[in-house]
């Protein structure tokens, strides 16, 4: 039997579509429905439901659904997720993948800005399951397809350059048009700039599709190469080495504090005044717990801002290190939504290289 022991002061859950029933009864293996009404209030909102077996098990679960949004298309309680920012040249999106161990996940997630043809933020989780895997033929041992494409490309390997060749295309919603995009097939084509990956590469071995889509060009900047190739690279693999039980939550994107562009042939394409990345993960790394229900002192985070040219190149990590707030600040954007508002100023405001070994 499963009962509805608790719902709040509304009835919003039931075992029945038309009728408010709190009770069924049922055998196991057969599904059993609960049908809610939509949450139209500013608050979550919980029920519980308590399940008694035939030998007199009983669990207890808890349901939370959101409270009304009217972006619930992106309100989702991944810890990465960046607050919603309106933007009529802005498209949010998320590219889902299938890891070698069968499970679908997010693979990242976007605020793209069609107008400067470059990502304002690239938002992931950094689990092991993303890259400990290489499940796939690619022309180098590390599996990196270098399938520079469109982000609504499919490809798959070819044993002469490029080393791939697209097969298809596979439009995850929402639609970027190409027009939209940078072409970065063959490079910029501008001396001293790279195809600076925001997710890197690196940390996503786990299948062909896995790492071809962090050859998007929705997920790249025109990054400095020195900086690119030097120590933005070794920041890459210090938050990789961060990885823990719980997931380490990482944001990284540009800022445009001037106006310098690359010319392409689908139009100009912004070069970021600024490149930086966030990281949020809990303290002992290994509390089964969402960052929403986590407390300030179980949380830890810290962020790190280059400038995109040759002063940032040389720059050293722990002299980039920044808190979150003062990215917010710089970037204008506010980072890490599903902190619980008592927890929230405290960890933005850390800035504690010393917690990371730096």
């Amino acid at each position: 039997m499963a009962e509805i022991t608790a719902q709040g002061d509304v009835d919003w859950c039931s075992f029945d579509l038309k009728n408010q029933q709190s009770e069924i009864t049922g055998e196991v293996g057969t599904p059993i429905y609960l049908y809610l009404k939509q949450n139209t209030t500013e608050n979550d909102r919980t029920a519980k439901i308590a399940v008694t077996f035939s030998d007199n098990y009983t669990t207890t679960l808890t349901l939370t659904q959101t409270a009304f949004s009217v972006t619930a298309d992106y309100d989702k309680a991944w810890g990465e997720q960046p607050e919603y920012r309106e933007n009529s040249d802005y498209t949010y999106k998320t590219y889902y993948t299938t890891l070698a161990n069968g499970y679908n996940v997010r693979n990242y997630s976007i605020c793209y800005d069609r107008n400067r043809h470059v990502s304002n933020w690239v938002a992931y989780p950094n689990i092991k399951d993303y890259w400990s895997s290489h499940a796939y033929q690619a022309h180098n041992s590390n599996g990196r397809t270098d399938a520079w494409a469109y982000d609504d490309w499919t490809t798959q390997y070819m044993s002469s350059y490029p080393y791939y060749e697209q097969i298809g295309t596979n439009v995850q919603p929402p639609a970027i048009a190409e027009s939209d995009q940078q072409y970065i097939i063959r490079g910029y084509g501008a001396s001293g700039y790279d195809r600076g990956h925001m997710l890197p590469s690196a940390s996503r071995y786990s299948t062909w599709t896995t790492n071809a889509q962090t050859f998007f060009a929705t997920n790249m900047m025109p990054q400095n190469s020195t900086l690119n190739q030097k120590i933005w690279a070794t920041l890459e693999g210090k938050i990789r080495g961060w990885e823990c039980r719980d997931t380490l939550f990482v944001v990284k994107g540009t800022c445009f504090k001037n106006t310098k562009t690359i010319n392409n042939q689908n139009g100009p394409i912004a070069v970021p005044s600024h490149c930086w990345a966030l990281v949020l993960r809990t303290r002992n790394g290994n509390l089964k717990k969402k960052i929403s229900d986590c407390t300030a002192d179980e949380l830890k985070a810290i962020g790190f801002v280059f400038t995109n040219d040759a002063a940032g190149a040389a720059t050293s990590i722990k002299d980039a290190a920044r808190s979150v707030q003062e990215i917010e600040e710089l970037s204008e954007f506010k980072f890490f939504r599903n902190l619980s508002p008592d927890a929230a100023e405290a960890v933005k405001s850390q800035n504690n290289p010393a917690d990371w070994s730096l």
